[in-house]
């Protein structure tokens, strides 16, 4: 589910890898404790990740919002020459 979330975002295979590594390690219950340092590490790339995925969603809300305009320009415009409402 991971990987289906992260490919539109352009993400790589390798940093899909590296994201499910960072959570299961911050998940992994059965491991030993995590170091205050390594826990901090971790949280730090995992914010990193939440970080690029908000700004590469937002792009692609820019994106589609421009298309959206540019599909009702062309209606319109279509319109116009068939002598239509649209």
């Amino acid at each position: 589910m991971v990987i289906r979330r992260m490919k539109p975002l352009g993400f790589t295979l390798e940093e899909m890898g590296e994201l499910l590594a960072v959570t299961d390690r911050l998940d992994d219950s059965g491991a030993a404790p995590l170091e205050a340092a390594e826990r901090e590490q971790l949280l730090a790339r995992l914010a990193r990740f939440e970080q690029v995925t908000r700004e590469r969603y937002e792009a692609l809300r820019t994106q589609l919002s421009r298309a959206e305009e540019f599909a009702a320009d062309l209606q319109r415009r279509a319109g116009q020459l068939t002598g239509g409402s649209a």
